[in-house]
C-alpha cells in the first residue's frame, strides 16, 4: 500500500462517494471514510462502502461538522496506520479528480511538507463557492501575508507529524479547514500550494453541505480572531500618529517612522508569543519587508492629504493606515512565488 491514508469526511452522501473510494482503492491507498452523524438512510452507502478493502469505517451518532470529522480521523491515524506518513484528506462528492489526489500524494513524498490544493474558478463556477472563495482569499491574505488563491479547498495534504498541531486547531464545521490554513501560515510552517481541476457535479453544486451565509459568517469570523493582534497594533498606529502629528514637534517622515517601528516591534512580540515559530529570522525578514514598504506607502499618502487635501488630522490618518494596511493583499499576491513556502 501506498504510505497516505485517504481521509473522507462525509455526510449523507450520494453514491458519487463509492465512485471516489472506488478509484483510491484501484490506486492502492489505505482509506479511512468518517460518517459525520448521517441519517439512517444513508446507511447503504456507508455499508457498501465500509465492505470494500482497505477500508476502515467509523462513524457517531451527531452530526458535528466537517471539522469535527476531520479532527476525529486525525486522531485515528497513528492506532489505525503506525506506517503511514501522510494523510491526503478528499471530498466524497467527487469534487476531487483521482490524478490530482496522485498528483498531490507525488508532490508529498518529494517535498514532505502541507500541500493545499488550489482550484481555479472559472467561468461557470457556483456563486456560492466564488464570492465566499474572494471573500476570505483577500482578508486571509492581508492578515497571513501569503497569497493562495483557493482556501476553501478540501484536498489537501498533510505530514503525520503535523497532525498533534492540526488537532487542536479550533472549529468544527467549514470554518475548520480556514483555521487550520491560517494557523499554519502564521506559525511559519512550510505551506505549498497545488493547482487542481475545478469539478463541480452542477451550477449550483447542490452536492455541497455548505451554507453560503452562515459558514462565509463563520470562515470570516476566524480571520478577524486571528486578526486581534493585528487590529490592536494599527489602532495603536493610528494614536501614535494622530499624537504625534497634532504636537508638531518633528517632521512628518520621522513621526511616521516612531509610529511605524514602536508597532512594529510590538506586532512581531505578540506574534511570538500567540504563534511561536522556530523559523525566526524567516519571518523577521518577512515582516521588516512589508512594514517598511506599508510605511513608505502611508508617508505618501499622508503627504498627499495634507499638501493638497488639507484635511483634518484623525480622518487623513485613519484613512492612510487603512489603505497602507490593504497593501499586504497586494504584497502578498506579488511575493507569491517567494513565499510560497516558508
Amino acid at each position: 500500500m501506498k504510505e497516505a491514508v485517504i481521509l473522507i469526511p462525509s455526510y449523507e452522501p450520494s453514491e458519487t462517494l463509492l465512485q471516489t473510494i472506488e478509484g483510491v482503492l484501484k490506486e492502492d491507498f489505505p482509506v479511512l471514510l468518517v460518517n459525520d452523524g448521517s441519517s439512517p438512510k444513508f446507511e447503504p452507502i456507508f455499508s457498501k462502502a465500509a465492505s470494500l478493502p482497505r477500508v476502515t469505517y467509523r462513524s457517531y451518532p451527531t452530526n458535528h461538522g466537517k471539522g469535527y470529522a476531520l479532527k476525529y480521523g486525525f486522531s485515528l491515524i497513528s492506532e489505525l496506520y503506525p506506517s503511514a506518513r501522510f494523510v491526503i484528506t478528499v471530498d466524497g462528492d467527487g469534487q476531487h479528480a483521482l490524478s490530482d489526489i496522485l498528483k498531490m500524494y507525488d508532490f508529498l513524498e518529494k517535498k514532505d511538507e502541507l500541500v493545499f490544493g488550489v482550484r481555479s474558478f472559472p467561468k461557470g463556477t457556483p456563486w456560492k463557492s466564488r464570492v465566499g472563495n474572494n471573500l476570505s482569499k483577500i482578508n486571509r491574505s492581508l492578515l497571513t501575508k501569503q497569497y493562495i488563491a483557493d482556501d476553501q479547498c478540501g484536498l489537501r495534504g498533510f505530514p503525520v507529524r503535523y497532525l498533534p498541531s492540526l488537532m487542536k486547531t479550533k472549529g468544527t464545521r467549514y470554518e475548520y479547514e480556514m483555521n487550520q490554513l491560517i494557523r499554519c501560515q502564521m506559525m511559519q510552517y512550510p505551506v505549498y500550494s497545488l493547482p487542481i481541476q475545478t469539478i463541480y457535479a452542477d451550477a449550483e453544486n447542490s452536492t455541497s453541505h455548505f451554507r453560503p451565509v452562515r459558514d462565509t459568517l463563520k470562515i470570516q469570523g476566524i480571520i478577524l480572531w486571528h486578526s486581534i493582534p493585528a487590529l490592536f497594533t494599527n489602532a495603536l498606529l493610528m494614536f501614535l500618529l494622530i499624537t504625534f502629528m497634532e504636537r508638531d514637534m518633528a517632521p512628518l517622515w520621522l513621526d511616521t517612522f516612531l509610529a511605524y517601528t514602536s508597532c512594529f516591534f510590538l506586532y512581531f512580540l505578540l506574534l511570538s508569543i500567540f504563534y511561536p515559530s522556530q523559523r525566526f529570522y524567516r519571518r523577521l525578514g518577512k515582516e521588516l519587508l512589508f512594514t517598511a514598504i506599508r510605511l513608505a506607502a502611508c508617508y505618501q499618502l499622508l503627504s498627499l492629504f495634507i499638501s493638497v487635501l488639507h484635511l483634518p488630522v484623525i480622518p487623513f490618518v485613519v484613512l492612510s493606515v487603512i489603505l497602507s494596511a490593504y497593501l499586504n493583499v497586494l504584497l502578498s499576491w506579488a511575493f507569491r512565488k517567494v513565499y510560497r513556502a516558508y
